[in-house]
């Protein structure tokens, strides 16, 4: 092989090698303008198997259907010649598997963020229609903080044959579903298996299955054995869902999303009477000081009797410019506008808003994957109804002592305070998160947004000034 051959391939020169696995050696490579790129080729023994590449084709068809931040997009590929490659996006990162190695276990923080980018990356993975099949730490680069998912190298498209024989796999065990060890059907729900185990490890450093025998490890994943007891208690409940041996029990990619990001490493929730727990969710969160933790995180070792502490993780600080071009800001402007018109229409908005809240909350209870009990459920609606219409009632009171309103105009101050209340006041958090997903689905991309803001915000605007002129 000449020296131009193993520099070249195609239009890219090549750099140095970064990476190898059982498919192929990775390359670092630049391109025609001087970027860098990461080029996959087969190995030589590899490349003269057909199924080989026609896997490595599967590979590239597979990643041109996706489209996503946290995934490595495909920017060229051949596939004809002697030494067939594909070129992707160079994440300049190390792999989830290097960085809890070498640096221990992520931080409580550091594992929302992974497990929200990853849930996110399977969003838009299954959104194509598409199996990633072999999700595991070595295949999550650490990028600025963010996961980036690589190497599609066994995955298939939904329905596809099975590139496989039967009885046999191909994965890593550990971070295999069960149904995968089984050789039978494979949906989507094996991703999302797969995913927890990939995040309980970064958590806790250690394999969610054991580290016994290969035998071991597959007997462990199909009877459901995992070590869950080891990682945070935050983070379990949100693990034993995905982690269900049978795969209709998983939730799904997005369902998983929607629970990441409700996970709270400072919530520590342990039994409790009802009454106490209706008025937990009715009072702000209390937030505590975030311990600091001396010298260097200890490498990561089993120790079955007395797991690590985990710190508090601190609340990320409030960015006005990605609040401003995201849907929280549509869901504001809502707000507002109905606000307004219950002050023009205080008895019939009202109640539109009153419905409208319950609605919200009632989505949240059937969508929820762990719902509380019916009567406690109906006990902090009707209790936060009561608390919005005391929030109005003083609200107005106040106003109305200060001022020279008369009664009509302190009722209707009243009312839009009331749906102001249903909203904005403790307890509220069941609504607003079901209209922050319902936007959120309906607003999915950053100029859908920006658009609904330049309508929604000349009509928040025009309603006010109507509402104040009524009161004048």
């Amino acid at each position: 092989m000449s020296t131009q051959t193993q520099e070249n391939l195609g239009p890219y020169r090549v750099v140095g090698k970064i990476g190898e696995g059982g498919m192929g050696v990775v390359h670092l490579g630049l391109d025609g303008a001087g970027r860098e790129v990461a080029i996959k080729v087969l190995h030589p023994h590899v490349a003269a198997d057909l199924k080989a590449r026609d896997r490595l084709f599967r590979e590239v068809e597979t990643m041109r259907r996706v489209r996503s931040r946290y995934v490595a997009e495909v920017i060229d590929a051949e596939l004809t010649g002697g030494r067939p490659y594909v070129v992707t996006r160079f994440a300049a990162g190390r792999t989830l598997e290097d960085a809890v190695l070498t640096h221990g276990p992520l931080e409580a923080r550091e594992v929302v963020r992974l497990a929200e980018g990853l849930c996110q990356a399977l969003v838009d993975v299954h959104a194509a229609g598409v199996i990633h099949r072999d999700l595991k730490p070595s295949n999550v680069m650490l990028v600025g903080g963010e996961p980036l998912v690589i190497d599609f190298g066994i995955a298939h498209l939904v329905n596809a044959a099975r590139l496989t024989q039967s009885g046999m796999f191909v994965g890593t065990p550990g971070y295999l579903a069960p149904e995968i060890i089984r050789a039978s059907q494979i949906t989507q729900a094996a991703d999302v298996h797969a995913l927890a185990s990939t995040v309980f490890f970064a958590a806790t450093g250690l394999p969610p299955f054991g580290s016994g025998t290969f035998e071991a490890v597959c007997f462990n994943t199909m009877e459901g054995r995992s070590q869950i007891d080891k990682a945070p208690a935050w983070l379990r409940d949100w693990l034993s869902h995905a982690l269900q041996v049978d795969p209709a029990a998983r939730p799904s990619a997005r369902e998983l999303l929607r629970m990441a990001r409700t996970l709270d490493p400072g919530t520590r929730k342990a039994g409790g009477t009802l009454t106490m727990d209706v008025v937990s969710d009715l009072l702000p969160p209390v937030e505590y000081a975030r311990r600091r933790q001396e010298g260097e995180r200890p490498a990561p070792t089993v120790q079955a009797d007395r797991p690590r502490e985990r710190p508090q993780a601190p609340k990320e600080p409030f960015d006005l410019r990605r609040f401003l071009a995201g849907p929280d800001f549509v869901g504001v402007l809502l707000v507002v506008t109905l606000m307004a018109f219950t002050v023009m229409m205080p008895v019939a908005v009202g109640l539109v808003a009153a419905a409208l809240s319950l609605a919200l909350r009632a989505g949240d209870y059937f969508l929820a994957e762990t719902r509380p009990a019916p009567s406690r459920a109906a006990l902090v609606a009707g209790g936060h109804l009561i608390l919005s219409l005391a929030f109005g009632i003083a609200a107005a009171a106040l106003l109305h002592a200060a001022g020279r309103l008369n009664g009509s105009h302190a009722e209707s101050l009243a009312a839009g305070a009331f749906t102001m209340g249903l909203f904005v006041l403790p307890g509220a958090g069941a609504a607003r998160r079901t209209a922050s997903n319902a936007l959120a689905r309906i607003l999915p991309r950053r100029r859908a947004t920006v658009v609904s803001v330049a309508v929604m915000g000349p009509i928040a605007l025009t309603s006010v000034i109507v509402a104040l002129v009524q009161l004048a």
